[in-house]
This record gives C-alpha cells, structure tokens and sequence, in this order.
C-alpha cells in the first residue's frame, strides 16, 4: 500500500476517538507531497464534514505563527533589540498592584519569547476584566513567581505583554501588524484574527461546545482570555488553513537558507535554544529534543527541528535537517476539551509522516 493512504488510513481511525477531524499538510523541499483531510468539521448540535481549506483556531500556534515573527521583524528594523528591558518601552511593566518590582525590572525581550521571563504560566484574567486595555493591564502588572531567567516556564502572560510591547512600537493593533508583516508579504489569504469578519460559519472549523447555548464556538476564539481582548492577541487568536500554515513554515524555512521572508541571521537566532528547562525553547518556538518532545514523534532531527502545539489539537513542525514541514491540524476539543487522546495520536501521525516523507523523496 502506498505509504500516503497509510497516513490517511491513520488520521481515520483516530477520527471520534482523538479528534472529530483532522488536516494534514506536509511540504517537503518546498513541495506540498501530501494534503490530506478526514473527518468532520463539527459533530454537535449538527455534523459538518471537514473539507480542504476550512479554518482552524490556531490557539497557541499564534505565538509561533505571528508574535515571534513581527517581533523578529522589528529586531530586523532597529526598533527595538532582544536584550531591551521590556520597561524601557512599557514602563508600566515593571511594576504590581504592590508598586515598583526590582524583579520585573530585569526582565528582557528575549525572556518573554522563549518562557523564561518568571511572569506565571497563566491567570484568569478574562474573569476580571471590563476591557481588551483591562486583559492587557492586568497582565502587564501581575506579580512575577520566579526570578526572570533562572527557569522555564510556559506562559500565555508572556505573549500578552508581547501584544503590548508590539502594539506600543507600531502604533497598530497586532492584527493590522499580522496583516502588514506576514499575511501581505506571503499573500495569505485565509490566515486571520476574527475571521467570521470575511468567511461564514462553514468555512470554519468548530471547537468547544457550550451547552447554555446549545451551540459550538465557530470563529470565535477558544482561548477566553483572548475572546476577553476581542479576539486579538499574541498569545492566541489567529486562524488559519492548514495549507497556509505550513505555507508560513515553508517562508521561514526557506528563510533559515536563503533569506527569502526573514533574514537568515533571524530565523537562526529565532530557531537557537535561548531558555532550556524540561522543555528547550528558542524565539517562539519550541526546540526539538528527542525522548523529551513527545508531540514531534520521535522521527524529527533532534536539536534541529522546531515546532509548537495549540490547546485546540493543532500543531506544526518544520525540520530543517530533512526540509519538512508538518502541519497537523485537529479540532480536538470539540465537543468537549477533556478529550485529550490527541497526546496518543500527534506523535504516532508524526512518525508515520516522516517516514512516508522520506520515501516519497528518496524513493
């Protein structure tokens, strides 16, 4: 049996068990080798199939997909250098409801990017807040929980504060900023915050369902601290198509080579271990190590292969060893988040690609 319809035989046995649906989009050398998509968009209150170029809430991969990027491309300007205190742009930030933080005071750009800037991996600050400028606010003055850059950990807070620092430098709200730096230059056109703004409800994949409404969220964001800022963060918030995500993983690859997107020095540095604890992470994007990073499989070049997961079962990586790039998108978490088989599935759908990967280019 051919070894693609292996892969798509995979993703449809994984079909009501780890995800309602899934699409698949692998690039090799530039070249799209498979496009495959299974399943269904939406199983409840009414079933929707999945069909190619429908979009997903990237949840977390927003942070890979769009912060890390716009914040590399201002480092490429001179606006603003990863070594900067983030108070020397929001002086704001070093300081909590209790005054002035020598703690936070030391905290760098490059920390807020690679989860090591001692802020906590996430409050509820949606519960709270009467405003976007109140989500921002708060997390901007939360109090820090370790000392910046002695520890790795993983936090939505940091990308918001990013959001500030990036909408602070432009002028813009971070999705004109998207929309300017990556989706013009790359002639996107189904990558975007808010997207029932252009599409319609069936364009769109589904995720949680909300019983008090007997409906499942479709275009709206998943993330309630990001629907608490109207949709539009840096630490989630995008939507996108498989295709056109792995489109970006491409432009940043070939960048890593050519400098085509971003400059080579850019995607380097954005793709070096800056922070390392149980997990290594570069400039937005976590670093592949194997026998640690499980969603990767554990096919991937260890140390030079780099990718990041989001809540909703979605999920890219791109090796620049093997010149692949992986874009596994799910909605795992429809009907309900509880589901978490998708940590069974992403990594034995990743071996299976790379594998097939290798034989559709060697063979």
């Amino acid at each position: 049996m051919d070894c693609v319809e292996g892969v798509r035989g995979l993703l449809r046995g994984l079909v009501k068990d780890a995800y309602p649906g899934a699409s698949l989009v692998v690039m090799a050398n530039g070249e799209v080798i498979m496009d495959l998509t299974v399943g269904y968009a939406q199983l409840k209150p009414v079933e929707r199939e999945l069909r190619g170029g429908m979009l997903f809430d990237l949840a977390s991969l927003t942070k890979a997909l769009s912060t890390s990027i716009i914040v590399m491309r201002l480092v490429e300007r001179g606006v603003i250098h990863l070594t900067q205190r983030v108070s020397d742009v929001i002086p704001e930030f070093s300081t909590t409801n209790a005054g002035f933080s020598e703690v936070k005071d030391k905290v760098r750009v490059w920390m807020l990017l690679s989860h090591t800037s001692g802020l906590p991996a996430w409050l509820p600050l949606y519960k709270s807040a009467s405003s976007r400028d109140d989500v921002i606010r708060q997390a901007l003055t939360a109090f820090p929980v370790y000392e910046p850059g002695s520890r790795v950990v993983y936090s939505d807070l940091n990308y918001i504060v990013l959001t500030a620092l990036v909408e602070k430098l432009t002028g813009q709200r971070i999705d004109s900023v998207f929309n300017e730096m990556i989706a013009e230059p790359l002639s996107l056109e189904r990558t975007l915050y808010n997207p029932l703004t252009r599409f319609s409800r069936d364009d769109v994949v589904a995720t949680e369902y909300v019983n008090e409404a007997n409906d499942a969220l479709v275009g709206i964001v998943h993330d309630e601290n990001a629907r608490a800022m109207g949709g539009v963060s840096g630490h989630a918030g995008l939507f996108a198509t498989a295709e056109e995500a792995a489109g970006i993983g491409n432009a940043l690859l070939e960048s890593y080579r050519d400098g085509v997107f971003l400059s080579r020095p850019s995607v380097r540095s954005m793709w070096t271990p800056w922070a390392c604890g149980e997990s290594c992470y570069g400039l937005g994007w976590q670093v592949y190590r194997r026998g640690v990073t499980t969603s990767g499989g554990d096919l991937l070049t260890d140390g030079k292969a780099f990718g990041h997961t989001g809540f909703t079962g979605t999920s890219i990586w791109i090796d620049t060893e093997l010149n692949l790039v992986v874009t596994l998108f799910t909605n795992r978490v429809h009907p309900t988040r509880d589901n978490r088989r998708i940590d069974y599935a992403r990594p034995v759908i990743h071996n299976a690609v790379v594998s097939c990967a290798d034989k559709l280019i060697y063979r």
